[in-house]
């Protein structure tokens, strides 16, 4: 309703407003609300700038998609490094030094990113509401959330799986890592391969290859025990850029709010999927718990071939109700 600019420029503020303040909360109650801060920023930031990337690179979606999650996997990256050094010499207090960088940033964007054109009737006449959401979308979303409870699961309980074979942390800590490396590399690859293949050959394939490494990453040991969770960190990144282009694609009239709900609503309940493998893991045992977990790409999987029968279609329909047109976008050709 506003436009990516200015929620992107004033969430970013406010993120770096609330994660500046945390090594100087003199409180808990106060750095319980700091710590509330930030992630509405965040959430704020996030769609708005996939959805102006994706605007900015309009005949390449994906890969648009893929250059800003690499930022961010950059930053989450260098930041707890940056952080830890900073703290370790100056103190907690010295997290104050990233909100002149934050701030650098915010400027950045308002003197670079174009400002929207349009005569503020047009405006209006965008912001007004443009029918319901497409119900395909939450076909899009399963697959979403089933990605997001694999990856949290393995990054949550994979030092406990590790533990319980009487292995040490570091080496926990080196699968992590270089799943987490792939991973970075994947997004990329992800988001590059899907504006020349059609996108949900991307995410089926990417899905259907998760359910074995996953599972390689439970069992094998050895050297096959770093192999295959760089391996999976590879795949699983490979549908993140690809879901949100698509979900852009069958609501390009809002495009951020399509960004919002396959990225932060999916995340967010793939990773309260969490709880649920703890669960399993406490009544079967951790190693039965995540090979039962390894089968959820499956379900994304099964919907998104799902979703590519209705899109397809939606396609090949000569005329669509008012409240489906939102659902077919230009970018469906790519199906």
């Amino acid at each position: 309703r506003h436009g990516p600019r200015l929620l992107g420029i004033a969430g970013l503020v406010v993120m770096a407003v609330g994660m500046s303040l945390v090594g100087l909360a003199p409180s808990v109650a106060i750095l319980a609300v700091v710590l509330a801060l930030a992630p509405l920023g965040s959430a704020a930031f996030h769609p708005a700038g996939t959805a102006h990337m994706s605007r900015a690179l309009a005949r390449r979606r994906g890969t648009a998609v893929a250059l800003f999650m690499m930022g961010g996997n950059l930053g989450s990256s260098v930041g707890p490094v940056l952080a830890a050094w900073l703290c370790t010499q100056w103190g907690l207090g010295a997290s104050i030094w990233f909100l002149p960088l934050g701030l650098a940033v915010a400027v950045l964007m308002a003197l670079f990113i174009p400002a929207d054109s349009k005569p503020a009737a047009q405006r209006g006449q965008a912001a007004a509401p443009k029918g319901p959401i497409p119900w395909p979308i939450f076909l899009l979303m399963v697959a979403c959330v089933a990605q997001s409870w694999l990856d949290s699961s393995l990054v949550s309980y994979l030092p406990l799986l590790y533990s319980g074979r009487g292995l040490a942390l570091s080496t926990a800590s080196r699968a992590l890592f270089v799943y987490a490396a792939m991973g970075a590399g994947g997004v990329l690859l992800g988001g590059t391969l899907s504006d020349h293949v059609p996108r949900w050959w991307v995410v089926v394939a990417a899905e259907a290859l998760s359910v074995p490494l996953f599972a390689g990453t439970v069992l094998l040991r050895g050297p096959l025990a770093l192999a295959a969770p760089a391996l999976l960190g590879l795949v699983s990144s490979l549908t993140y850029p690809v879901t949100v282009a698509i979900g852009q694609e069958m609501m390009p009239d809002r495009t951020s709010l399509a960004s919002a709900l396959t990225m932060g609503v999916s995340w967010v309940i793939g990773s309260v999927g969490v709880t649920g493998t703890g669960v399993l893991a406490d009544h079967t045992g951790m190693p039965t718990a995540l090979l039962l977990v390894s089968a959820v790409p499956l379900a994304g999987m099964a919907c998104m071939l799902a979703l590519q029968v209705v899109m397809r279609r939606r396609a090949a329909a000569p005329v669509l109700p008012a409240t489906a047109r939102h659902g077919a976008g230009s970018g469906s050709r790519r199906w």
